[in-house]
């Protein structure tokens, strides 16, 4: 590729970064979805004008501008209120009888003792309204939810506590989580955990610092709000030595391809290796074996592999201003803050200092795992059932992700298999993956 070529596609590729990130262009954006929110009073219309609403919350350039879609949305609910929302317009899946990313964390124990159920993915929560007795679920289940993205907005968050006929525990994706959930309904109280806090340590077995092989490593979906374009960047920078490592899986159209045609821009295309749909034991392996590991997006949810890095042994470098949950993780023992300006030569620092941390020893002393976070949850859910006047006789058990919510201990998942089977005998829907 000559640098000709070269140059226009550098050009498009980070323009489009600076538009997708820039608060202005943001703003202006939000104003558009919410100008295209429909004002009809049908269900279909109400639906479909939370869509865009929910879109324009997501991107507000302020709490003023969020606060006002919010309210819009909650206008079109209490118009929904009583009537029948045609699902399939938001989600054409709502009719399956699985409930893939679900998971049984206490079995109902009686009229006065509910059992507890995680969910995780707003897809999958909607599916519930596919039970024609949710009532009775709502009775005998305290519901835990998992969403994925910050800020929350999006139909499943908005539509489904409100409209939903019991009360909800959810888990958040960020701080700000924790101030915005409430505003959406009151049906939701919230608990500060994470996605992220339900890795299990044991999964992960650090190498040596010495025997490290692999310098960086960056374990990433290949979308593009990942950035791997930045790695690109900084890669002109760095010693053509350093042995970098992209592990991760084709999304939204993009595949490995994408991914060299992009490095090709920047001329690095042969400065790293490349695995992608790689097994959980790879993953864990390629986390284990890099002294670093990167993250260069700027906005999602939590991001899991933060906290899985840690357990690798491996300490985390995430964008300053990046706008992710599980930089709350981020401490002088587990990583560093990087800036968008110099970006390889602070990589190639990060590098010859990583002996210095110890993240999974900062991330087993602080709870930050599967146990600690059911400890933690189990408290929160045993005050909140003894406060409403209900009983606690058990506990619940421990679960983790990867990358779908399942009980640690194959003898709980055992135990618990009558609970799986009269759960699909009376609602009809399986949970868990088959």
């Amino acid at each position: 590729m000559s640098l000709f070529t070269r140059l226009p596609q550098r050009f498009a590729i980070e323009a489009k970064d600076q538009f997708r990130h820039n608060r202005a262009v943001r703003r202006l954006t939000a104003s558009v979805y919410a100008a295209m929110a429909d004002r009809g009073t049908e269900p279909s219309q109400c639906a479909q004008a939370i869509v865009k609403l929910s879109k324009s919350a997501r991107l507000a350039g302020s709490d003023k501008q969020m606060i006002r879609m919010e309210q819009a949305i909650h206008q079109r609910i209490r118009t929904l209120a009583g009537r029948p929302v045609d699902w399939s317009a938001l989600d054409p899946g709502w009719k399956s009888d699985r409930i893939e990313h679900g998971v049984v964390l206490k079995p109902h124990c009686g009229d006065n003792e509910p059992g507890v159920i995680l969910i995780s993915f707003e897809y999958q929560w909607m599916r519930l309204f596919h039970i024609p007795n949710l009532r009775e679920f709502a009775r005998r289940y305290t519901l835990v939810l998992s969403p994925t993205w910050s800020p929350p907005h999006c139909p499943g968050v908005c539509l489904f506590p409100p409209l939903y006929p019991g009360r909800i525990v959810s888990l958040i994706s960020h701080t700000d989580d924790l101030r915005i959930l409430p505003r959406l309904s009151p049906n939701i109280t919230v608990v500060p955990l994470y996605a992220s806090s339900w890795v299990q340590p044991d999964l992960y077995s650090p190498v040596p610092f010495a025997r490290k092989g692999i310098d960086l490593v960056m374990v990433a979906n290949f979308s593009e709000y990942k950035r791997h374009f930045a790695l690109f960047r900084a890669l002109r920078d760095m010693p053509r030595s350093t042995r970098v490592l992209l592990v991760g899986r084709p999304l939204a159209n993009r595949g490995a391809d994408v991914l060299r045609r992009e490095a090709a821009a920047w001329g690095v295309q042969d400065r790293f290796e490349l695995m992608e749909n790689a097994s959980e034991k790879q993953v864990n392996a390629a986390l284990a074996g890099a002294k670093v590991s990167v993250i260069l997006s700027r906005q999602e949810g939590s991001c899991v592999v933060v906290v899985e890095s840690m357990f690798a042994d491996t300490p985390v470098g995430l964008l300053s201003d990046a706008h992710i949950g599980s930089r709350a993780f981020i401490a002088p023992q587990t990583g560093r803050f990087l800036e968008h300006e110099d970006l390889g030569r602070q990589l190639q620092d990060f590098i010859e200092h990583a002996g210095e941390y110890s993240p999974r020893r900062w991330a087993i002393e602080n709870g930050i795992s599967c146990f600690g976070s059911t400890q933690m949850l189990n408290e929160f859910l045993k005050k909140q059932a003894l406060t409403a006047g209900q009983a606690w006789t058990r506990d619940i058990v421990p679960h983790h992700w990867r990358p779908n919510p399942e009980l640690v201990s194959p003898a709980d998942r055992a135990r618990f298999q009558p609970e799986y089977d009269d759960f699909f005998e009376r609602f009809g829907i399986h949970l868990g993956l088959a």
